[in-house]
């Protein structure tokens, strides 16, 4: 009896032992999330888990073709059209063309973003944001270098970066000459200082006078002399003054007159599919009467006529404003019709 039960302990020490070791040897569930955590980083099963991952996201190396497609999907649905840099939609299929260049998604993709993104940069040229509109330009000259709305893009930034160089040059030259005055301007001290031992000794000049009689009268005489000679020099600032207002000028004053306006050229597209429309556009005539500043206010349809009609009116001549003789830049609004000329016949 008693070996039965000394060999039945034995055994459930035994089966104890086993279980133990196995549960002391693996791993809990909680002991692979808390790895893990630590630094064990799964690699990533969904695009949403990729896209919280920042700019690095699309730099993995680990992401297909479908995942880049998917998070640029993401990017797009949440307006991340061309930043952040990195973990935007354009980074994404650019990086999806990168991989494979024929791949249709990623090109439908990339020209579906245009218009969205040249919005988005021309806020960022308009907010002096250069850098940051130069950059996705290039990005996106990659996928298409000869888009008319890059060019024309190019052309505002250009224009941008020069009134910016202008203003920046004009408040330089400010501060130089307020500098140049706070160096050169006299002191007022020396004047009163110069001006009172003169008068001292005109003030004592007749205490002596009252002992010899005649020589009052001379001495009477003198006073009127000296006060004409001091009267004479105040009187010349009032005579300098005139001539500062001199008379305004007088001269021609018109508006400027158009010299050469070429007609735009129809963009291709618009032709093939036998489109019209109109772009209303705005732009300041300078002095020398090339166009400049040129932007579209309203368009029909939207976008379709844009660079041609900037195109053109960068190619206008006039012979500029004149205001009193003088050149002056002057604003100026105007519609550009585009239609075919087979409708109109």
């Amino acid at each position: 009896m008693w070996v039965v039960l000394a060999a039945m302990a034995i055994a459930a020490a035994w089966v104890a032992f086993l279980f133990l070791g196995r549960d002391e040897a693996t791993p809990s569930s909680a002991q692979v999330v808390s790895g893990q955590a630590a630094g064990e980083s799964a690699p990533p099963s969904s695009p949403e888990a990729v896209v919280k991952q920042g700019g690095e996201a699309s730099q993995r190396t680990d992401l297909t073709t479908a995942d880049l497609l998917r998070n640029a999907g993401s990017a797009l649905g949440e307006r991340r059209y061309i930043s952040p840099p990195g973990n935007s939609a354009i980074d994404f299929y650019l990086l999806a063309l990168g991989r494979e260049p024929d791949n249709e998604a990623a090109q439908e993709g990339l020209r579906e973003l245009f218009p969205l993104a040249a919005g988005e940069i021309e806020q960022k040229i308009n907010a002096g944001d250069l850098d940051e509109g130069r950059r996705v330009i290039d990005l996106l000259g990659k996928f298409d270098p000869n888009n008319y709305t890059l060019i024309i893009l190019r052309s505002k930034l250009d224009m941008k970066k020069k009134q910016m160089d202008r203003e920046q040059e004009r408040r330089d030259q400010e501060k130089a000459f307020a500098a140049r005055n706070a160096v050169t301007a006299p002191a007022p001290s020396p004047m009163p200082a110069s001006i009172k031992p003169a008068s001292v000794p005109a003030a004592s000049a007749p205490a002596p006078a009252p002992a010899p009689a005649p020589s009052s009268a001379p001495v009477a005489e003198a006073k009127p002399a000296v006060t004409e000679a001091a009267a004479k020099p105040a009187a010349a600032p009032a005579i300098a003054t005139k001539p500062a207002a001199a008379p305004a000028p007088v001269g021609e004053t018109r508006a400027a007159i158009a010299i050469r306006q070429p007609a735009p050229r129809y963009p291709v597209e618009a032709y093939r599919a036998q489109w019209e429309g109109w772009v209303e556009v705005a732009f300041t005539i300078a002095a020398d009467g090339s166009v400049k500043n040129g932007s579209v206010v309203s368009a029909n349809p939207p976008r379709v006529f844009n660079a041609a009609a900037l195109r053109a009116i960068a190619d206008w001549k006039f012979q500029p404003g004149l205001e009193n003789g003088r050149p002056v830049e002057q604003q100026m609004r105007t519609r550009i019709e585009f239609k075919l000329l087979d409708r109109a016949k």
